[in-house]
């Protein structure tokens, strides 16, 4: 157990994330929180006026560290081929910081398609990571028509692993995500 003194805000939206990841959003609540991370509900209003502040540090750091920085990195990679596997590598990470990446993501999609607010937000972000893989792939020499739909099929097979893992792990196998990722690459005009 974490110790109130050591607590960080990050760790309280580690925690919401793990917690929505397992529950959905009416499991992100202060009291179970605290009662995980071993304090009291003080330490959690020391970091967060309210719960909603919770909710909104928690959009922001999936949206930083899910989307800003992973995709700021693959850009900076010269080859588009190892642009495209290090995006895929990466959004296939099962936990990131002791939360389940594709547990929190699938409750994101609900919280998203519940809260307009939160939809809006969601779609800008989902709209970002195509944009990265279509510029991989169009760097691969794909047209600008088939970029799209490849980038929009190679990411709604990400979220279909995503979904199918907490209950069907052997469906939900990365590899074939990767060797699906490998087929593109090899059938691309600029290879």
């Amino acid at each position: 157990m974490t110790e109130k003194a050591n607590l960080t805000p990050r760790d309280w939206v580690i925690a919401g994330l793990a917690a929505l990841g397992e529950g959905g959003l009416d499991a992100v609540r202060v009291e179970r929180l605290a009662k995980q991370l071993g304090t009291t509900k003080g330490s959690f209003y020391w970091h967060f006026a309210d719960r909603p502040a919770l909710l909104e540090a928690m959009l922001q750091l999936w949206e930083r560290e899910g989307t800003a920085e992973p995709v700021a990195k693959a850009i900076a990679i010269a080859d588009p081929a190892e642009r495209l596997r290090q995006i895929t590598k990466g959004a296939l990470s099962v936990t990131g910081r002791g939360a389940s990446v594709g547990r929190a993501e699938t409750a994101l999609r609900a919280w998203a398609a519940q809260n307009s607010e939160v939809g809006q937000r969601f779609a800008r972000i989902e709209s970002e990571r195509i944009v990265a893989l279509s510029g991989a792939l169009a760097a691969l020499g794909y047209e600008a028509a088939e970029t799209g739909r490849l980038a929009k099929a190679l990411y709604l097979t990400l979220i279909g692993l995503y979904s199918v893992r907490p209950y069907a792990p052997e469906l939900a196998e990365d590899q074939a995500l990767l060797d699906l990722v490998e087929r593109v690459i090899a059938g691309a005009p600029g290879r």
